[in-house]
């Protein structure tokens, strides 16, 4: 997706304050640009496959990655940021606050989504880092409408399982984003 200099300006805004916030709270393995540019260019590559008004919620956002970059290059989507650990969910809401964005950030953990009507449900739940990736899609089951999907971020050796995506985004030599259709997986216990 290409970026507007609106994005590169805010993308640039969060880069500084998690490279500032890096140096006393412990937010991702390395602060080099070459890395910092790697996560958001990973985070940025799903932006143009959500559908305008979609409601996501990214899963064990930590240091943002991919909810920061996803809400600021699609102001039109309805971006929710779940992390448990404090002083990250200060962070993310130091963000969305002096980026100006219309995410909200919720003190949760994944494994427990808030018990609410299926209506209240999710059209995409993104997860990157979180967890191996069938782990991962079946802890973002139960945030997830039976009609939406779940988009999990894999290295390019990732041990797949058994997960069938109906779609991949390619992120080229470090991976792809498996897009899990909700309906294909098991609710679970939860």
């Amino acid at each position: 997706m290409s970026e507007d200099s609106g994005t590169r300006s805010q993308i640039n805004a969060f880069l500084s304050e998690l490279s500032t916030w890096a140096k006393r709270i412990n937010l991702v393995g390395s602060t080099d640009p070459a890395a910092l540019a790697k996560h958001v260019s990973d985070s940025l590559s799903a932006a143009e496959y959500l559908s305008p008004g979609s409601r996501v919620v990214d899963l064990g956002s930590g240091a943002g990655f991919p909810g920061i970059p996803l809400a600021i290059a699609r102001a039109d989507v309805e971006m929710t940021l779940v992390e448990i650990r404090e002083k990250r969910v200060h962070f993310l809401r130091h963000c969305v606050r002096t980026l100006g964005l219309g995410a909200r950030v919720l003190r949760a953990k994944i494994e427990e989504p808030p018990a609410e009507p299926p209506a209240e449900r999710y059209d995409v739940a993104t997860l990157r880092a979180v967890a191996i990736p069938s782990k991962a899609v079946e802890i973002a089951r139960p945030w997830v409408k039976d009609e939406g999907e779940i988009w999990v971020w894999v290295g390019s050796s990732a041990d797949r399982h058994s997960l069938d995506p109906h779609a991949e985004i390619s992120l080229g030599k470090r991976g792809s984003v498996l897009r899990i259709s909700a309906a294909s997986v098991s609710r679970g216990t939860h």
